[in-house]
């Protein structure tokens, strides 16, 4: 196999491209290991070396880094991952390791992630697109919203209606044009209009 590239790709680090379209990334002491100078040929045993054995067990490193500092939804966790150069069936692995043990959860980031921001005013609408931007799938998304609302810890959306209402000092009597404002705000918050229009025909 035919190395085409060796490009630095940080302190220490190199992305190997071969011939194929495979790309990975290696340190300074491995690409002279494996000889994988720019033109070189790669033998099968050293590239089934650094697929069974180098890479896997670093992206899994990696990967359990990261969530040491924060929470990702499954996707996120592998962009992070192929941002490192790692191929995709090497991110596969990692990715089933972690979740094995229970490090990541879509179900479970999606509940954290509605308890908190549907008590910060956003509606189920704004956080089902917010979510789905991350890559948690629909699916995913209603387990999660059924229960945190089984376990009442997700606000009723007519009393966080009532008090956004409140807080823009919405008034029956204000301008078409100001109320428009509101109503408009309210569904960016992620409010369906039929529970908008409802609460505000309470306020008449």
């Amino acid at each position: 196999m035919i190395v085409k590239s060796v490009t630095k790709c940080g302190k220490g680090r190199f992305l190997v491209g071969l011939e194929s379209g495979l790309s990975f990334p290696l340190y300074t002491a491995e690409l002279a290991k494996f000889d994988t100078e720019a033109g070189s040929d790669l033998s099968d045993e050293s590239l089934n070396e650094i697929m069974t054995r180098v890479l896997p067990a670093r992206c899994i490193k990696r990967a359990m880094n990261l969530l040491q500092k924060k929470n990702f939804a499954e996707n996120e966790l592998r962009t992070k991952l192929s941002d490192g150069g790692y191929p995709a069936e090497i991110i596969d692995t990692a990715i089933e390791y972690v979740r094995s043990y229970g490090y990541i959860d879509d179900v479970r980031y999606a509940s954290d992630y509605i308890r908190y921001h549907s008590s910060q005013g956003r509606g189920k609408n704004r956080i089902r697109m917010d979510l789905a931007r991350k890559g948690i799938s629909s699916d995913d998304f209603e387990k999660a919203w059924d229960e945190m609302s089984e376990l009442d810890l997700v606000p009723d959306s007519g009393e966080a209606i009532r008090a956004l209402l409140e807080k823009k000092h919405f008034s029956p009597d204000m301008d078409i044009k100001e109320k428009n404002r509101i109503i408009a705000f309210l569904i960016r918050r992620g409010y369906s209009q039929e529970d908008i229009y409802r609460e505000i025909f309470h306020l008449t």
